[in-house]
């Protein structure tokens, strides 16, 4: 005789294969490139009015762009509020205001991350050791004029840092979520046992993989 399954346990189980299914695993990423995917892939952008375009494309965390190739040059989609989606690799990503966020799990508290990265080059130097943020934002610019911000590789003397952020989206508003006071915000009345469940799992919030397991359990205080 097979074991019922408690609604809890059906949510949860539910969750976690559309996550697997939808093949939104996270996947290893080159921390010296500042592109989701090592390579550009074949992606589909599907339009609100239905229709569905494709081309190789690719995600620029360093400029927070959809960058797709056409004709070999390296072209940003604009017009985001025309875009439902974009499939890249089985990845899905959505248009939030200028930017792109991927998301990672889907239901009534839906998962996403923005990809993001900052920019250290030689020189420009703050008075910590890193760069200013004047600094910064002039070497960005610089090199999405010169073209080379779109590039797979940056010039050797260009180097990123992660500045990954995660979201929630529950009642079609979307909430930071990168620590556990921010996550507890949204569930007021389950702080304790959000907190309590990253301890017991020994959850690491900066990443991705121990994000969606927490995400997952939210789901079950909606319900």
């Amino acid at each position: 005789m097979k074991k019922s399954i408690s609604h809890p346990q059906q949510i949860i189980a539910l969750l976690l294969l559309t996550y697997y299914l939808t093949g939104n695993q996270i996947q290893a990423q080159d921390d010296t490139t500042h592109y989701v995917l090592s390579e550009f892939m074949v992606g589909s952008v599907k339009l609100k009015n239905g229709r569905t375009d494709s081309a190789w494309m690719d995600y620029n965390k360093l400029t927070e762009e959809m960058i797709f190739e056409k004709d070999g040059v390296m072209l940003a989609l604009d017009s985001l509020e025309t875009i439902d989606t974009v499939t890249i690799d089985s990845r899905i990503f959505v248009p939030h205001q200028k930017v792109f966020f991927e998301l990672l799990v889907k239901g009534p508290v839906s998962l996403f991350i923005q990809h993001k990265c900052n920019l250290l080059a030689a020189g420009n130097p703050s008075g910590y050791g890193g760069m200013t943020e004047t600094g910064a934002a002039k070497n960005i610019s610089f090199l999405a004029n010169s073209g080379r911000a779109y590039k797979l590789v940056l010039p050797s003397d260009y180097h990123v840092t992660d500045a990954t952020q995660h979201w929630i989206r529950m009642n079609n508003k979307f909430y930071k979520a990168n620590t556990s006071s921010q996550i507890a915000k949204v569930f007021p009345d389950k702080g304790k046992e959000i907190k309590q469940f990253i301890k017991e799992n020994k959850l690491d919030l900066k990443k991705s993989d121990d994000m969606i397991k927490l995400i997952v359990k939210c789901n079950e205080f909606v319900h």
